[in-house]
C-alpha cells in the first residue's frame, strides 16, 4: 500500500480506529484498576569464603570460590527448604509454590553479591519475609557447607550475611497503570488498524470516485452532495438552497447534455442497480436545472408502484404513466407544470395501489409515448425503478435507448452496479454514464468532486445552445476533471 491507500484507509476508517484506539486505552486502564497494588523489598546478600592461612593464593581461591558459591545460592534460595523454613517461621498463608512466584534472586557478574527481591500485596510483609530470608538461609548454608568440617584450619569456611537492611520500595511496583493505559491504546490502535485493512478489502460498497473509476469503465457525469434532512422537500420550490448542491446539480445537466448531445430532442432514463428512492431525487434535481437553464423538460415517474416523483416536486395528478399507456388519460391531461416560470411538465401520478401489482410496461408502448413527449420538450427523462429487481427499468431502457446509472455512496455495492452495467449493454442500451449520489467529502468545492469527462470529448469544444444563448465549455485532456472553467454566456 502506497500513502494515497493509508490515506484514504484514514479518511473512511478513522471513526472506528478512533474508537478501537480509545477502548483499548480504557481497558487498559480498567485492568490496571482492578489489579490490586503490589509491594517489593529489596535485600543484599554477601557470600563469603574465610580460608585457612594467609596466604595470597588462598585468599584468590576463597575468592573465586565465593563467587561459584553465590551463583548456586540464587537457585539454592528459592527452594522448598528454605521456602518452608520461612513459611514455618512468619506463619504466612501461603505454599511454597506460591512463595516461590513471589521471590526472585540474581548474582550480578563476577560477584559474590546475591540481589534478592520480595513482592507481596502487603508492604509489611514483603519487608518481614525480606528480613527473615538472610538469617534462614544464612543457617541453611553454614550447615550445608561447614557441618563436615573436623576442625579449625582444615577447610574454607563459607557463610551468607545481609549487607543492608531490608529497603522497602516507597511506591507499588505493580500494576504500572501508565504502561498498562499505553499498552492498551496501542493494542486499541493495531486493532483498529487491522479491522480497517479487513474491512477495505472485503468492502464491496461504492465510496467515491475513485471506486467507480476502479470498478468500472463507465464515465462519471456528476459527483452529488449529500442531501439534507428535509430531502422530500428539497424540489418543491427550486434546487436545494445549499449553494455546492445546488451548482453540482446544474454541473450534471451540463455534462448530461454533453454526454447525450446530438440533434434535435434527447431523452434519458435515470435509474439504479438496487434502489429506486434515490434516482428519483437525482432526476428531479436534473430536469429542474435543465428546465432552469432555458431547456423544455418533461420529467416522467416510470417506476409505476411509487408517487416519489411528484411528492418530490411538491405536485399531484390523479394519472400515471400507466393511465396515458392505456389510454385513460390523454398526454395534455396527464402532464403537470412545475412553475410558470420554469419550462418543466411532470407525468407523475401517486403510484398503485398498496398490494396491488402494476401491469408491466411494453417497450413499444413506452417507445411511442417517448416520441410524443420530444415532440414537447427538447428534454425527456423517465424515473425507471431499479435494474436488478424490476423488468420494468429494462424495457423502459430499450425503448429509449441510453440511461444514467445513479450509484449512492456508502450504499450501493460495486458487484451489484457491474452487474447491472453488463445487463443493460447485453440488450444494445447505451450508457450516458453514473452518478455519485451522496457523497459526504470536499464539500467546499462548487462541485463536490472532480467529475471524469466522457473520452470522445477529450481535446475538443462542446458549444451548447440554450434559448438565445450559448455556453462553451473545454474538455481538458487526461485531467478527469469535466468541463474546464465556467459556462460563459455569450449572445447570439
Amino acid at each position: 500500500m502506497d500513502l494515497k491507500a493509508y490515506r484514504r484507509l484514514l479518511r473512511f476508517h478513522w471513526v472506528a480506529i478512533l474508537l478501537l484506539t480509545l477502548l483499548g486505552a480504557a481497558a487498559g486502564a480498567a485492568v490496571a484498576q482492578s489489579q490490586p497494588p503490589v509491594y517489593a523489598a529489596k535485600a543484599q546478600m554477601l557470600v563469603t569464603v574465610t580460608a585457612p592461612g594467609e596466604d595470597s593464593s588462598q585468599a584468590y581461591q576463597g575468592a573465586l570460590l565465593s563467587q561459584q558459591r553465590a551463583k548456586s545460592y540464587t537457585t539454592l534460595l528459592t527452594g522448598q527448604a528454605v521456602l518452608r523454613q520461612l513459611t514455618d517461621q512468619l506463619g504466612l498463608p501461603y505454599s511454597v509454590e506460591h512463595m516461590k512466584s513471589h521471590i526472585t534472586a540474581s548474582n550480578p557478574t563476577d560477584t559474590a553479591v546475591i540481589d534478592v527481591t520480595v513482592k507481596d500485596r502487603s508492604a509489611q510483609r514483603a519487608q518481614d519475609i525480606a528480613q527473615a530470608l538472610g538469617p534462614a538461609f544464612s543457617r541453611i548454608v553454614s550447615s550445608a557447607e561447614n557441618s563436615g568440617q573436623q576442625g579449625a584450619g582444615q577447610a574454607p569456611v563459607i557463610n551468607v550475611r545481609t549487607l543492608d537492611p531490608v529497603q522497602l520500595l516507597d511506591h507499588p511496583v505493580s500494576p504500572h497503570k501508565s504502561f498498562d493505559i499505553v499498552l492498551g491504546l496501542a493494542a486499541g490502535l493495531l486493532l483498529g488498524l487491522l479491522w480497517a485493512v479487513v474491512r477495505e478489502v472485503t468492502d464491496t460498497r461504492i465510496r467515491d470516485v475513485q471506486d467507480l473509476e476502479q470498478g468500472t469503465d463507465v464515465d462519471v457525469l456528476g459527483v452529488l452532495p449529500r442531501g439534507g434532512r428535509n430531502r422530500d422537500r428539497e424540489f418543491r420550490s427550486g434546487l436545494p438552497g445549499s449553494p455546492t448542491q445546488a451548482q453540482a446539480y446544474r454541473w450534471l445537466a451540463l455534462t448530461t447534455e454533453i454526454a447525450g448531445r446530438g440533434p434535435g430532442p434527447r431523452a434519458y432514463v435515470v435509474t439504479s442497480p438496487v434502489r429506486e428512492d434515490e434516482a428519483a431525487a437525482v432526476a428531479a434535481g436534473l430536469a429542474i436545472a435543465l428546465a432552469e437553464s432555458g431547456t423544455p423538460t418533461i420529467v416522467v415517474d416510470a417506476q409505476s408502484s411509487r408517487g416519489r416523483l411528484a411528492d418530490l416536486l411538491g405536485l399531484s395528478s390523479p394519472w400515471s404513466l400507466a393511465d396515458v399507456l392505456e389510454g385513460s388519460a390523454g398526454l395534455e391531461d396527464a402532464l403537470r407544470a412545475w412553475r410558470e416560470d420554469v419550462p418543466l411538465r411532470m407525468l407523475a401520478g401517486s403510484g398503485t395501489e398498496p398490494g396491488t401489482e402494476a401491469a408491466p410496461l411494453r417497450k413499444a408502448d413506452v417507445a411511442e409515448l417517448c416520441r410524443r413527449l420530444m415532440r414537447r420538450a427538447d428534454a425527456v427523462i423517465l424515473v425507471a425503478p431499479p435494474v436488478l429487481t424490476r423488468s420494468d427499468a429494462t424495457t423502459v431502457a430499450r425503448a429509449v435507448g441510453q440511461v444514467i446509472l445513479v450509484t449512492e455512496a456508502m450504499a450501493t455495492r460495486m458487484p451489484d452496479l457491474v452487474q447491472c452495467v453488463q445487463r443493460l449493454r447485453s440488450v444494445g442500451v447505451k450508457i450516458l454514464g453514473t452518478v455519485l449520489s451522496g457523497e459526504r467529502g470536499r464539500r467546499s468545492r462548487p462541485y463536490v468532486s472532480a467529475v471524469s469527462a466522457p473520452t470522445r470529448l477529450d481535446g475538443r469544444q462542446v458549444r451548447r445552445e440554450d434559448h438565445g444563448r450559448s455556453h462553451t465549455a473545454e474538455w481538458s485532456p487526461g485531467n478527469g476533471a469535466g468541463p474546464r472553467g465556467a459556462s460563459k454566456a455569450e449572445p447570439r
